[in-house]
């Protein structure tokens, strides 16, 4: 009877339609299992470390199939169910599998031929517990700064080389390359541990306490002794227990020198270990010792009441209503239980803040994961997510992360919470997988049995819509935390204040005495503008020529800090021209405002007041968030002036003023979502203030005072809001009513674009008549040296919308496969 002969399906983290069948080789027959990543050889010479997603005995169809190179992990790296989620991703956002995996998977777990490798920065030259292959690469990296995995091959004559670079990385000897510009730095810690010799010696040890507990001079050491004997009793009796030097220090009460003479006699050994950032306390408080409202605990067994019928549940909660203490409570449930928990957050603003609150009560059971954490870090968290049959010993039970953090290796998850649900940065916009991470929640949710809770201000009308049409369960609180009530807002007329001559550049006269009243009385202020930089351009005021980014089609914006011009979509930048670029007049002036002139001008007003500002500028480096939000939170800043990203949920008690500078700028913007939109952000950003005893007043400025949007803020009326949009969506074929597709074509040649898109919207309305819109140009119709031109197509919601996906991707690949067209780039979203 013939061997049986086993093959793998290998999942490749490119954008690729399918999976690619390898052989398994005798040697690996029994240890290759789904999740696992193996090394292949992909084209003619290129290796990847691709995923094992099936194992069988299917022959191929083809005659010739390559053997799988090298097994990389003992352990699976992914999960069954994460793996589902992908697949579900890869076909409702219409991408590829491929696509899912790459955007999954950290940069550390992806390796390749064409990785890059080099020493590691804190490798000190030992190379005592190195074999020879190993050896060899070091030696090799220290005549080259970087090496591809192909030449480091090569050099030791292996092609299996994956593991060995996989040990250097874990020996910190060596690092991909890519990471080196932010290398994760784990946080160190002295431990104090019983020296060699007096942990296999118990004898010893107690001789050594005795003998110094006999003279007045070394009393001092035989009580510290004393007190880590007590230690290594309280813990099992295990001689290579471990203790911070500062614990031991405070428990013995004894001072450093004394300590350090234990170390220097060999008595004691001080080692270094990593410890994790977020373990900072010694005992946790539980979530019943928090003081919940009678509203809250009434709120919670209504959610608990609403999971009883419903999966998935929206808490809409006004800002200020205390639903940050409601999710703890329904997490230390799902933890009791012995659940995963994942609490999903729009931006990495705002986990700086709620982690802080949540580690109170859970711990080192929390992580987090989102952007701003480099390659490394991300490494060691997937790892602490994975289950413990996957070899991990230590795993978070509650992850805390933007929408990237969906993605990691669940496997029992008890609850998700989406916090401000209504968020557009729950959207991945480029690359794909072009994901809402909202809705791909519920999904995951799904494949877990598990309950879902979107939380919100502001709800979105796809949530909302959903509560209406009996899809998903509501709770609503609309009672502010001990007894604080919503701020008064005022709609300051533009137009009449210019009139009257009551503005200080873009400053109303009443604004600037309400900031005056709040920092008089030692209270903050939070002013909003939805633009960075200082101008938003620079206009000639003889030709009205304003310089443009020559990649995009789009204004430069003068940045003051820097004396540059720059475009916020590619970073080109130029420095400020004294004359026109096109007809030399030196009439030139800037126009327009942003959060840097804000800043400025605020200043002069007030210079005695510690003025902060909060954008894509200030916030470039990994804790720049935190800092501006630990001295605000502190009240070390009076001011904040920021973008968006002062708007979502962040909570400050002595914030008594909000203004918005420039409402026109949201209610204004050409987009069917944009009244929505403007109604969530001001209301959001209004919730800043009277969150506590002090009580909160809101400033919009606007040149359209009479806007429905506006009133619908000031009377805080979201169902109104809901009511009117509703209609005017059902009317106009829009979501949350009909299901909308956009493709964004990109090309470098307009004409090549122009015709492509032609060429596309007549296939796909011969097929869908009446359905497409486009194609057409969008607000910015070249970005990065790419034109573009949108086509929409929209469906009613009646269970064909799978079905018309698999059409609209037949349509494009028929396209594509077209010499003169297969160079357009399509992005498609779907539920754009």
């Amino acid at each position: 009877m013939a061997d049986t002969t086993y093959f793998a399906d290998i999942l490749l983290p490119l954008p690729l339609p399918a999976t690619y069948t390898y052989r398994i080789p005798q040697e690996f027959e029994n240890r290759v299992d789904f999740g696992q990543r193996v090394v292949v050889q992909f084209g003619k010479n290129k290796l990847y470390s691709g995923l094992v997603v099936a194992v069988h005995t299917q022959v191929p169809p083809h005659s010739f199939v390559k053997y799988i190179i090298d097994l990389i992990d003992e352990y699976p790296v992914i999960t069954p169910k994460q793996f589902e989620l992908w697949r579900w991703i890869a076909q409702y956002y219409m991408c590829t599998l491929g696509e899912v995996m790459a955007a999954a998977l950290p940069s550390g777990l992806k390796l390749s031929g064409e990785t890059q490798i080099m020493l590691h920065p804190d490798f000190i030259g030992d190379v005592s517990n190195l074999n020879e292959r190993e050896l060899k690469i070091v030696e090799s990296l220290t005549y080259r700064d970087k090496m591809l995995v192909a030449e480091i091959s090569k050099v030791v004559q292996v092609q299996k080389v994956f593991p060995i670079i996989k040990t250097l990385v874990e020996k910190k000897v060596v690092i991909v390359a890519e990471e080196i510009n932010e290398l994760y730095k784990p946080k160190k810690e002295q431990f104090i541990t019983l020296s060699e010799p007096h942990q296999t010696d118990e004898n010893l040890f107690l001789e050594t306490m005795d003998h110094l507990s006999k003279s007045k001079k070394t009393e001092k050491q035989a009580h510290i002794l004393l007190t880590f004997f007590m230690l290594i009793q309280q813990n099992q009796n295990r001689r290579d227990f471990a203790i911070s030097k500062q614990e031991l220090i405070k428990r013995s009460n004894c001072s450093t020198s004394s300590l350090q003479t234990l170390i220097n006699n060999g008595v004691l050994s001080l080692v270094s270990k990593s410890v994790s950032r977020l373990t900072d306390y010694d005992s946790y408080s539980s979530a019943d010792e928090i003081a919940f409202s009678e509203i809250q605990l009434e709120t919670i067994d209504k959610i608990k009441h609403q999971f009883e019928k419903f999966n998935t549940v929206l808490l809409h909660g006004v800002t200020g209503s205390g639903k940050t203490e409601i999710y703890i409570r329904l997490i230390q449930d799902a933890l009791d239980q012995g659940k995963q928990v994942l609490y999903l957050l729009p931006e990495i603003a705002l986990t700086s803040q709620i982690i802080n609150r949540l580690r109170k009560f859970f711990g080192n059971k929390v992580g987090v994961y989102h952007s701003r954490f480099n390659e490394l870090e991300r490494v060691e968290i997937w790892n602490k997510v994975l289950p413990v049959t996957s070899g991990n010993l230590n795993n978070y039970s509650l992850i805390l992360g933007a929408r990237s953090s969906l993605l990691l290796p669940y496997e029992n998850l008890g609850l998700i919470i989406v916090d401000e649900e209504h968020d557009g940065s729950y959207r991945q916009i480029d690359p794909a997988p072009r994901y809402h991470a909202r809705d791909s929640a519920i999904v995951l949710a799904n494949i877990h049995q598990c309950k879902v809770l979107l939380g919100t201000a502001t709800p979105s009308l796809e949530s909302y819509y959903n509560v209406q049409t009996g899809k998903y369960g509501l709770v609503e609180l609309f009672e502010r935390f001990a007894q604080s009530t919503l701020p008064d807002i005022w709609i300051e007329n533009l137009i009449l204040a210019k009139k009257q001559n009551k503005m200080q550049g873009y400053l109303s006269d009443f604004l600037l005495e309400m900031v005056k009243e709040a920092l008089e009385k030692k209270e903050q202020v939070i002013l909003f503008q939805n633009r960075r930089g200082y101008s938003i351009r620079m206009i000639c005021n003889t030709c009205s020529g304003m310089p443009t980014c020559k990649h995009c089609d789009v204004t430069l914006t003068y940045h003051k800090h820097s004396e540059l011009l720059k475009c916020h979509y590619c970073g080109y930048a130029i420095e400020v021209p004294e004359e026109c670029p096109d007809c030399h007049s030196r009439d030139i002036e800037m126009k327009g405002f942003g959060t840097e002139l804000v800043e400025e001008k605020l200043a002069e007003h007030f210079p005695d007041a510690r003025i902060a500002r909060m954008d894509l500028d200030t916030t470039r480096n990994k804790y720049s968030y935190q800092k501006i939000i630990s001295q605000f939170e502190n009240h070390e800043i009076d001011i904040l002036v920021g973008t968006q990203m002062v708007t979502k949920g962040l909570d400050f008690d002595r914030v008594s003023v909000v203004g918005i500078l420039d409402a026109d700028n949201l209610l204004s913007y050409p987009d069917f979502r944009s009244f929505e939109r403007a109604f969530q952000i001001i209301s959001q950003v209004s919730g800043r203030a009277g969150r506590k005893e002090i009580p909160g007043r809101v400033v919009v400025q606007t040149f359209q005072p009479a806007h429905q949007a506006l009133r619908f803020v000031v009377a805080n009326n979201y169902w109104g809001m809901y009511q009117s949009q509703i209609e005017e969506r059902k009317a106009f074929r829009y979501p949350p009513v009909y299901r909308l597709i956009k493709l964004t074509l990109k090309h470098t040649d307009f004409s090549v674009l122009n015709q492509g898109a032609a060429e596309l919207g007549y296939k796909l309305k011969k097929v869908f008549p009446n359905s497409v819109l486009g194609p057409e140009f969008p607000l910015v119709s070249k970005i990065q040296n790419q034109y573009l031109k949108d086509i929409y197509i929209k469906f009613p919601k009646d269970g064909q919308v799978e079905n018309r996906k698999k059409v609209i991707q037949e349509i494009i690949n028929h396209f594509k496969a077209e010499s003169k067209f297969k160079a357009i780039r399509i992005n498609i979203q779907v539920d754009a």
